[in-house]
């Protein structure tokens, strides 16, 4: 009977301890990518790098465009976080990553392959402060050019 418990308890620590990693991200960092883009290729790998250096709560969500398989995936990825309105607006665009405040589906800002990881992490963890409406200090100069979004690549069909 003690042994049941003692491994309830300790099945229970792991649960509470493990809790953190599967709360809601506060932001998602939308890579819009395709393989044959070395701009998607050289993203890839500085995103990966600047998300373990933000340490930051975000997911990244992966907007490939290579086949039509991968659309239909990225498309329905994007349904289930409701951002269809992000993929909707860059869909077919590769080559940078937009940053989407979880909560309002806003896009905060974006990152490119041009910036360096660590510039870039630092990006990401003033774009997930202004998510969580916490106070930051920035360089405005550099801010503006460095998460700058491209214009929408998909406009809207006016009647």
């Amino acid at each position: 009977m003690r042994l049941r418990s003692a491994a309830a308890v300790s099945a229970l620590l792991t649960l509470l301890i493990a809790a953190p990693a599967f709360a809601a991200p506060d932001v998602y960092v939308v890579n819009f990518r395709h393989a044959e883009d070395a701009t998607s290729q050289k993203l890839d790998s500085q995103l990966s790098s600047a998300l373990e250096m933000a340490r930051v709560n975000a997911e990244e969500v992966v907007i490939d465009t290579t086949t039509a398989a991968k659309w239909e995936k990225a498309a329905h990825d994007a349904f289930n976080r409701d951002i269809v309105p992000v993929f909707n607006k860059w869909v077919g665009l590769p080559g940078f990553a937009a940053v989407v405040d979880a909560n309002s589906k806003t896009v905060i800002g974006c990152v490119k392959a041009s910036v360096h990881p660590t510039q870039m992490a630092r990006e990401i963890q003033q774009m997930v402060s202004v998510a969580k409406g916490d106070a930051y200090i920035s360089k405005v100069s550099s801010r503006t050019t460095a998460t700058q979004c491209p214009d929408a690549y998909n406009k809207p069909l006016v009647d």
